[in-house]
């Protein structure tokens, strides 16, 4: 039985759960996936992979019926199509400011008539060549996703969200903190109240909505409010936290 693809996932009913991966190891994607996490966000912009890394987390995640999303670095058409030739399961692009910058993601993720991606179809993605329909199926296989996490992008919101092709739009905290003049506080009720009416507007035009949440805890409530995608936590910050635990569980110290 063929797995729904992440663009259908992300048009279903059911929450995702992922997590973001900054340490370039097949091994610790094998470990996300056996965890049960729904989907893993292979990060080029904050972590150290190059292409071939990414292409061996591509190979370990399709093992074990891991989904994977790559964060290129920036909005750049060659890096994009490199990642989708690879076979991951989407694209997340940071720092889109505007309408015009969703559109332009859309364009490099997407072959003609849609868009504007180079097409090869001897590349892993293509089935080196043996897959039938490729370029008509990718509308169906491969996730669009954009980050917001900018002033710009919150004015721009209701139009970027009006775009075409956009299977998702994932909000990131962290960033959006330093936007609004609070950096690193990503509680604060300026921050909470621009991703609730993110998430209302990306509700308003059925499109589904991600956000980033370090503390796993966090997840059920953004749950409730409608985003569909939690991303909890960073690889580097749950395997420290793990390992702190069990420091202090041989030393018989107070965890609380």
């Amino acid at each position: 039985m063929t797995r729904p693809s992440l663009v259908e996932r992300l048009a279903g009913p059911d929450n995702l759960l992922g997590t973001f991966n900054l340490i370039p190891s097949p091994e610790v994607i094998e470990l996300i996936a056996l965890a049960g996490f729904d989907l893993v966000i292979v990060d080029m912009e904050h972590g150290p992979h190059q292409l071939g890394q990414v292409h061996a987390a591509v190979l370990a995640a399709d093992a074990h019926g891991l989904a994977t999303v790559v964060r290129v670095r920036s909005l750049d058409p060659p890096a994009i199509g490199a990642v989708l030739d690879l076979g991951a399961s989407g694209v997340l692009v940071p720092h889109v400011e505007s309408a015009a910058d969703a559109a332009a993601v859309v364009r490099s993720a997407r072959f003609a008539p849609e868009g504007e991606r180079g097409a090869n179809p001897w590349v892993r993605a293509g089935g080196f060549g043996a897959r039938q329909n490729w370029f008509a199926d990718t509308r169906r296989d491969v996730a669009v996703l954009v980050m917001i996490e900018g002033k710009n992008a919150l004015a721009d919101l209701p139009r970027i969200l009006a775009v075409p092709g956009l299977d998702a739009v994932f909000l990131g905290p962290v960033d959006l903190s330093h936007a609004l003049g609070v950096p690193g506080r990503i509680d604060h009720p300026t921050v909470l109240a621009a991703l609730e009416r993110a998430v209302d507007l990306a509700a308003a035009r059925q499109l589904t909505a991600g956000v980033f949440a370090p503390e796993p805890a966090a997840a059920p409530g953004w749950w409730r409010q409608g985003v569909r995608l939690v991303a909890c936590g960073v690889d580097t910050g749950l395997i420290r936290s793990a390992l702190c635990g069990a420091v202090a569980v041989a030393h018989g110290r107070d965890q609380r």
